[in-house]
């Protein structure tokens, strides 16, 4: 994050929320240069948004995690009343690489190196919906895995909890501090089970899966973090088998 949720997205309310919470020091949070996730290279395009019906500025901004501020300097707005179907925005500060089309979608299996510290899957049974990368322009820092709302929610190791209560796009949020640095965090659930303070073990239901923030299905957005910087959880997870309870989509987005 710096600690920033996308897709779910960090704000600065959101690490005002966690900060104060959690006692964290969430670097780069707020103000500062965009992350090196959108640092533009000879390869990479700027992120643009055909505005639709019914869409206005602050929508868009929104969408985007941009100011609305920035997003009219740098398309050329005085008047947010401006906007014109068909428009094409520039989304500042965001790229993605040139060559991205349609063959690129969907999630797939991990294939890099595993880490060494290996969690739990924090549910027993879903579908991964979509996976850690930029997604719609933006860094999605973590992975939806889509299931029933109910579904139960387990710890992904032993720790503690260090936030448990609602945050800006993540609707109902579970944050556990491990051993080593780590944290792990869980989100959009239907409720939380646990309160701050809590000391959990690995596998203890920690919550139910829902629709909580802001989410177009009910799934778990799940992080794992080390030193408070988003790493791919599934370089983080026991590799499922073919035929087991853990897939994944062929096109994503949750």
């Amino acid at each position: 994050m710096g600690e920033r949720m996308t897709g779910t997205r960090w704000i600065s309310r959101a690490c005002v929320a966690i900060a104060l919470a959690a006692s964290l020091a969430l670097a780069g949070c707020v103000g500062g240069s965009p992350p090196s996730a959108y640092t533009r290279t000879g390869s990479q395009r700027p992120v643009t948004h055909v505005v639709v019906a019914g869409e206005t500025v602050y929508h868009i901004a929104n969408e985007y995690g941009v100011s609305v501020g920035r997003l009219m300097v740098v398309n050329g707005l005085s008047d947010p009343r401006e906007l014109r179907v068909g428009q094409v925005l520039t989304i500042p500060g965001a790229y993605r690489a040139a060559s991205i089309g349609t063959a690129s979608s969907g999630v797939h299996p991990y294939t890099g190196e595993r880490a060494a510290r290996q969690f739990q899957w924090p549910v027993s049974k879903g579908v991964v919906s979509s996976g850690f990368g930029i997604r719609n322009g933006a860094m999605h820092d973590g992975v939806d895995i889509a299931a029933p709302a109910g579904t139960p929610v387990y710890a992904a190791d032993g720790g503690v909890v260090i936030f448990s209560g609602t945050l800006h796009g993540y609707g109902n949020t579970v944050i556990i501090r491990h051993d080593d640095d780590y944290a792990t965090v869980y989100g959009h659930n239907e409720r939380n089970l646990v309160s701050e303070g809590n000391r959990v073990a690995r596998g203890q239901e920690i919550g139910e899966i829902g629709r909580s923030g802001r989410t177009t299905g009910a799934n778990l957005h799940f992080e794992v973090r080390r030193d408070n910087v988003a790493k791919d959880p599934l370089a983080y997870l026991p590799e499922p088998t073919s035929a087991g309870p853990i897939s994944f989509a062929a096109a994503g987005g949750s």
